[in-house]
């Protein structure tokens, strides 16, 4: 009766350790289908240019990361420019589409993005580690007719599910809750860039518009020296 007490707790234990192995695992290989832990954390700047179209408009938008730090994103959409703007515990926007045309600071609520904003956005799954962001492993399932696993990470803004592809553990969707609604995103074309292999496609739904936006980098620069003037709120 001892040795098979003994088996049935070991039958429980082992696959609750072997899970949690796992997800430790799935980023670990993540990262290295990125282009490896040290060549992710030496990125300390990033420039990123987009062309982005929702219901039928054409959209730039280019975005500075000085990483873990703060970010700055303009959005040239029907001749107006959106401005969006987190720096250390700071945060403004102007956003002419909604009567706004002089700077105004970030809302207490959108400042829990504020951490992870400053994140490079196009690998989200590259931070959870060193964020601390509370994570598990779901489990394997299916994600657009592709093996994938499940990862579920509590994040400052929300509750997110990440979908990698357990064939060559690159991101290939996401699913969020925030308070502000549920968000999704798909990932795809992915390219290599000074040694980083990173998904050049999205298209992502969000509360805050009526259609899915398909984005498309066009340009993206490592490591460029950043003015940080370009984080001040205008006075």
């Amino acid at each position: 009766m001892k040795k098979q007490l003994i088996a049935f707790v070991a039958f429980v234990a082992v696959p609750a350790l072997a899970l949690a192995q796992t997800a430790d695992e799935v980023i670990d290989k993540h990262l290295a289908a990125l282009g490896g832990a040290d060549k992710v954390a030496a990125i300390k700047t990033l420039d990123v240019e987009q062309s982005m179209s929702v219901m039928g408009n054409e959209l730039t938008a280019k975005s500075t990361y000085v990483v873990g730090q703060s970010m700055r994103s303009d959005v040239s959409v029907m001749g107006s420019q959106i401005t969006t703007v987190f720096d250390g515990d700071k945060g403004w926007m102007i956003n002419p589409m909604q009567g706004g045309t002089t700077p105004q600071d970030m809302p207490a609520e959108a400042m829990k993005a504020a951490k992870s904003g400053t994140e490079p956005q196009m690998m989200p799954l590259a931070y959870v580690k060193s964020g601390k962001y509370p994570y598990e492993l779901v489990g394997k399932e299916k994600y657009k007719d592709k093996d994938v696993f499940n990862l579920k990470v509590n994040r400052p803004e929300g509750v997110f599910n990440y979908f990698v592809d357990a064939t060559n553990y690159q991101l290939v969707g996401m699913k969020g809750t925030t308070p502000q609604g549920d968000i999704t995103a798909s990932f795809s074309d992915y390219k290599t860039t000074d040694g980083l292999t990173i998904p050049y496609g999205s298209e992502i739904t969000s509360p805050m518009v009526p259609a899915p936006i398909t984005g498309k980098i066009t340009k993206i620069t490592f490591n460029a020296p950043v003015d940080a003037t370009i984080f001040a709120k205008p006075k």
